[in-house]
């Protein structure tokens, strides 16, 4: 039987047989994508797809994150 996942990129539902292909056509992830081996653009890419999908709250919340490690940088 078909067991019906949804893909963590862009939400969108998929069989599982078929999740794999799906993301690496649409969004450029390899069946054994490892981000450390992508480059900055695609990085970034995925990063603000994942961002999108959040609710207000919490986009408000990541960027609250993002800000107190840029402090901890300084």
């Amino acid at each position: 039987m078909s067991q019906i996942v949804k893909c963590e990129v862009c939400g969108g539902v998929y069989n599982r047989s078929h999740l794999s292909a799906h993301q690496r056509l649409s969004h450029g992830l390899g069946k054994t994508s490892n981000p450390t081996d992508a480059g900055e653009s695609q990085k970034l890419e995925t990063v603000l797809l994942l961002y999108n999908q959040l609710s207000e709250k919490g986009k408000e919340k990541v960027r609250n994150q993002l800000e107190s490690a840029d402090r901890h940088l300084d």
